[in-house]
């Protein structure tokens, strides 16, 4: 039990606002799902009558006379006006399929004899989720008449009622032939979204709530309770510094406990000081390290007429080895860009790395061509940086007045160019020498030149990813990167395909945690 005033006092009032709040959530979210539920009833509904005729002169003058772009750009409108609609197919009088979204492919199969009778019906009607029963819509005057397939009338459509589909018909009073049915699949993915806001706004009420409950509890109890005061005032004092602070509480109930566990509390702190300053001092070096290694980094990338591009860099550590730039060349209208793995990771790598990144910029000032450019680079690093660490390197450059990319290798992992003309992918040229090994790289470093088509796509990567590990004797591998890009590469953007070969990677380590830097570029021509 407990003894404490004031721990009585905080329970009660807290309990009792969590049960006003907890009641008044549920009557909100109650309406809330009610009113939604109306909502797309009343919407959806609308929309059909809106669009069903529009949508059957877009299938007559387009999908007929496959005239498919014409057609999908219009559904596509039609779509955007509602979100509760999933999908939608067209139906004959007789109940054939003439069009069926890929959404709505359940039904390209199987018509249901109840579906014949509303795809035949005058009316509109509607199919309830909860009991399967079908109502028909028949507008008058004075509204919405609710009836059977009989015309008798029914039971409307209630707030706590979902509806599964709509079947809209449309008949030619003009040729008898020209009858058709169009279905409307109906979603509540918009209900869930607005319940979880209105869930996440109420659980923000209730935790200022509870704050409340406990300030005023805290309040009321603070001069019943003084003891609380001294073990405050020794709790201010260690917060200062002041580790040799004792509370001398001696009280057998809660506060004495507190006060007796404070205690051992500063002693175990005064001894431990040391320890975490010097904790402290390093965390604070590499989070500088990790920040200036960040800045160094594109905060956003360039737009590059005819280029789709997308890029990330995942350390292993707080500051990673790894680095990679997008550098338009206004003045020649061409793109520059990179990627480097300094040999491990850490603080070392992510200065080198820093280093890196930062003379690329101020050697392309001076030189022209990519093979220029990390000649002399290596000349610098060589200078700078020990004899033990070196900087694998491919650079390139993207010439969009012949869509060409003329890249140098300097010892690092080979650029891969998906065609999307074939489907097939291709290891570009590999070899050269890995910067900061010898002074002069000019002779072994390679400098190739490829052709890219519209579509193709271009990744660069650090050896983090085939040589991410699974378990103690399988890495991802290249081949298995070859795989993951010929499956993706003829994806939309290049953010997609950038995404999805990094989750294949992820799904392949698993639990697995990453030893190296992950880094990843994709590039692909659009136009």
């Amino acid at each position: 039990m407990l003894r404490s005033v004031k721990s009585q006092i905080i329970l009660a009032t807290s309990a009792i606002i969590i049960l006003i709040l907890g009641a008044a959530s549920y009557l909100v979210i109650d309406q809330e799902i009610r009113d939604i539920n109306q909502d797309i009833f009343t919407e959806t509904v609308n929309f059909a009558e809106l669009t069903h005729e529009r949508i059957i002169d877009n299938y007559e003058q387009n999908y007929v006379n496959q005239l498919f772009v014409n057609f999908e750009r219009e559904m596509a409108e039609i779509y955007r006006l509602n979100q509760d609609i999933s999908g939608l197919a067209i139906l004959d009088y007789s109940g054939e399929m003439r069009y069926v979204d890929v959404v709505e492919e359940h039904l390209s199969g199987h018509v249901e004899t109840e579906d014949i009778e509303r795809i035949q019906a005058i009316y509109p009607s509607v199919k309830s989720k909860k009991d399967g029963r079908v109502v028909y819509l028949e507008k008058t005057d004075d509204g919405i008449r609710y009836t059977n397939l009989n015309g008798n009338e029914v039971e409307p459509i209630r707030e706590t009622e979902q509806i599964h589909d709509i079947y809209f018909p449309f008949r030619d009073p003009n040729d008898a032939l020209r009858a058709y049915s169009v279905h409307f699949d109906v979603t509540y993915s918009t209900l869930i979204e607005r319940v979880r806001n209105t869930i996440i706004r109420m659980s923000a009420t209730a935790v200022a709530g509870i704050l409340i409950a406990l300030i005023i509890g805290y309040l009321v109890a603070h001069g019943i309770t003084s003891p609380i005061r001294s073990l405050t005032e020794g709790a201010a004092a260690l917060g200062r510094g002041d580790l040799k602070i004792r509370i001398p509480l001696k009280s057998k109930n809660e506060v004495g406990m507190l006060a007796d566990t404070f205690n051992h509390m500063a002693a175990d702190l005064e001894k431990s000081t040391e320890e975490r300053v010097a904790h402290e001092k390093v965390a604070k070096e590499l989070e500088l390290a990790a920040e200036i290694q960040r800045e160094l980094l594109p905060t956003q990338l360039p737009e590059v007429k005819g280029l789709d591009l997308a890029a990330s860099l995942n350390a292993a550590t707080e500051v990673g080895g790894d680095c990679y730039d997008f550098i338009p060349r206004e003045k020649k209208g061409d793109l520059l860009f990179y990627i480097a793995d300094v040999t491990g990771h850490g603080v070392g790598a992510g200065l080198v790395s820093a280093i890196n990144n930062a003379l690329i910029p101020s050697l392309m000032d001076h030189y022209d061509t990519t093979k220029d450019i990390v000649t002399h680079l290596n000349v610098l690093l060589k200078l700078k940086t020990s004899p033990n660490i070196f900087v694998t390197l491919v650079m390139a450059l993207w010439n969009p007045e012949n869509g060409s990319l003329e890249y140098t290798q300097a010892g690092h992992d080979p650029i891969l160019h998906f065609k999307a003309k074939d489907g097939s992918v291709e290891e570009l040229a590999k070899g050269g020498i890995a910067m900061g090994m010898v002074p002069d790289v000019s002779k072994t470093i390679k400098t190739e030149s490829v052709k890219a088509q519209k579509d193709d796509v271009f990744i660069l990567y650090t050896d983090g990813i085939p040589e991410a590990w699974k378990n103690e004797s399988e890495t991802f591998g290249m081949d298995r990167l070859k795989d993951s890009l010929k499956k993706h590469g003829k994806l939309k953007t290049a953010q997609e395909i950038h995404d999805a070969i990094l989750k294949d990677v992820r799904e392949f380590m698993g639990s697995v945690e990453q030893a190296d830097d992950i880094t990843l570029l994709a590039i692909k021509r659009s136009s």
